[in-house]
């Protein structure tokens, strides 16, 4: 059983503007030991379902988003971000994480865009986003199908009469036209 664990020589992750490296496997099975090497930030906000982490910023500076708040961060300071809380960072700086329990597939869920990050106006879908939300964010020509799809079911659903939509798969038709309008990004 090894004792001792060097950095990996090639990152196990990487974001648009960060790279990390994982230490292990740790034969302590609840524990992850992370490296990152944050060059602009994590791309998007994350909620993890079960994992509590600890970032101990080794050097350079920046700031961690959490539960909407702006903290500033500098070398020395040691951040604290237990499970279900939404969280995202920035800056230069490198980091060493602690993860408990290890990540596991499944575990995280990506919120939005940092958009200190990845720049305004970004509508691709994120990382872990469903097939709908995938479908919503498509671009042709600059314009939206779905938006097109919506506006001619929304004239069609105008004239129909009341009898008709009564009808119960009628009524869940409207009711799935309605998700999907509402989940349209704006």
């Amino acid at each position: 059983m090894p004792y001792i664990h060097s950095l990996p020589a090639a990152p196990t992750f990487q974001g648009q503007s960060l790279l990390g490296y994982n230490f292990g496997p740790l034969a302590g099975r609840r524990l992850d030991v992370h490296f990152i090497e944050v060059k602009g930030g994590h791309d998007t906000f994350i909620i993890s379902r079960r994992t509590t982490r600890i970032f101990y910023v080794l050097s350079g500076s920046g700031c961690f988003i959490i539960d909407g708040l702006r903290h500033d961060v500098t070398a020395g300071v040691v951040v604290e971000i237990p499970p279900k809380v939404e969280y995202s960072y920035t800056g230069r700086m490198q980091l060493l994480l602690f993860s408990t329990p290890r990540w596991r597939f499944g575990n995280d869920r990506h919120t939005k865009w940092n958009e200190d990050v990845v720049g305004g106006g970004f509508s691709a879908p994120l990382p872990n986003a469903s097939w709908r939300s995938r479908i919503l964010c498509w671009r042709i020509f600059g314009r939206s199908p779905a938006a097109a799809f919506l506006i001619a079911n929304r004239r069609v659903w105008r004239v129909l009469p009341p009898v008709l939509i009564a009808i119960r798969p009628v009524r869940r038709y409207g009711e799935f036209l309605d998700r999907l309008y509402r989940s349209l990004p704006r």
